[in-house]
C-alpha cells in the first residue's frame, strides 16, 4: 500500500516530515509522497527520516493552477527539489502567498478581527502558509468555532477577507515539473466544488494535451462511483493512475495517512509506471 498525497509542516500539515514517515513505517507503507504547497523544503528532513525504514520517501510537491475561471492543484512526483526551475516558480508563489496574507489579514482587521499567523516561521521565504493558518488564528483567537465556519464565512472565495492570488497556467506549472524529473498528477479532479464526471472528462481530454502524466483516481473524498469516473478518465485519455489521502492531520479531521476515511487502499501496482515515466524525464 502507497500514498502519494501528504502534507507537512513546511506547508498547512500538523506533523512534520519525520513524523509522517514514522507513521508511514508503523502503517506498513511501502511508499509515501510528500506534497506540501509551494515548497521542496520539508524534502530533506522527509529523506533523511526514511533511510533504513523501507519505505520510499518520493520528493514532490502541489501546485495551484488557474483553470477556466477557477483553479486546480498539480502534484509533482519524483520532483528534484533542486531543479532551479521548480525553485523559481516556488519561489514566486511564496511571494504572492505572503502578499495574500497581508491583504487578507488588513481585510479581518477592517472587519473587526485582528489576528495574526501565529507562527515563529511566518515569512520565512521558505514556508507556504495560507487560508489554512488563518482560519486556526482566526478559531484561536474565538472568532469562529471551526476552520471550516471560518472558510464559510471570512476566507473563501467570494467571502468578505478573500484575496484571490497570481496562479500558473497547468502548461507552465506542467513544463516546470517535467524539467524537474517529476511527473504531473492531476490531484481529486472531483473533490473540488462544481466537479463532475463530465468536466472531469474534458479536463482530463485538455489537460492530457498540455503534458499532463495522470490522474488522482483514489483519493479520501472519493465515492466509489466517482472513482470509477475517474479511473475511466485515465484509461480513455491514456493517463496514469495515482493515489493517496491528502493528509493534513487535525486541521481535515476524520482524513487519515494511507488510508483516507477508512477505505483508501492504493495499490503498489500504481508506483513502477510513475517511477519510470519520471526517470524518461530525467534522462532527457
Amino acid at each position: 500500500m502507497i500514498d502519494l498525497h501528504c502534507h507537512s509542516t513546511a506547508s498547512d500539515g500538523v506533523c512534520t516530515p519525520a513524523q509522517l514517515v514514522a507513521e508511514a513505517c508503523r502503517l506498513g507503507l511501502s511508499a509515501l509522497a510528500l506534497t506540501d504547497h509551494d515548497t521542496v523544503s520539508g524534502i530533506p528532513e522527509f529523506r533523511l527520516a526514511s533511510h533504513g525504514t523501507g519505505v520510499e520517501a518520493v520528493p514532490g510537491v502541489e501546485i495551484s493552477c488557474r483553470w477556466y475561471g477557477g483553479s486546480l492543484h498539480l502534484l509533482g512526483l519524483y520532483v528534484d527539489p533542486q531543479a532551479i526551475a521548480l525553485r523559481q516558480l516556488l519561489e514566486h508563489l511564496r511571494g504572492g502567498r505572503r502578499q495574500r496574507n497581508r491583504q487578507m489579514l488588513a481585510r479581518l482587521h477592517e472587519l473587526g478581527m485582528s489576528v495574526r499567523i501565529a507562527a515563529p516561521e511566518y515569512d520565512h521565504p521558505e514556508r507556504a502558509d495560507g487560508r489554512p493558518h488563518m482560519a486556526q488564528a482566526l478559531v484561536r483567537a474565538g472568532y469562529c468555532m471551526t476552520t471550516r465556519e471560518a472558510f464559510e464565512r471570512w476566507l473563501g472565495r467570494g467571502k468578505p477577507a478573500y484575496v484571490s492570488r497570481e496562479l500558473p497556467m497547468p502548461f507552465d506549472a506542467v513544463r516546470v515539473i517535467h524539467e524537474a524529473g517529476g511527473v504531473a498528477i492531476w490531484a481529486h479532479p472531483l473533490g473540488e466544488k462544481g466537479r463532475n464526471p463530465a468536466k472531469l472528462r474534458r479536463g482530463a481530454q485538455r489537460l492530457q494535451g498540455h503534458g499532463v502524466d495522470g490522474i488522482e483516481v483514489m483519493y479520501s473524498e472519493y465515492t466509489p462511483r466517482m472513482q470509477k469516473h475517474a479511473q475511466d478518465a485515465a484509461a480513455e485519455f491514456g493517463l496514469l493512475p495515482s493515489g493517496g489521502s491528502d493528509f493534513h492531520g487535525a486541521t481535515m479531521p476524520g482524513i487519515a495517512l494511507g488510508v483516507g476515511r477508512g477505505g483508501l487502499l492504493v495499490p503498489d501496482a500504481f508506483l513502477d509506471p510513475l517511477r519510470e515515466r519520471a526517470a524518461r524525464y530525467r534522462a532527457g
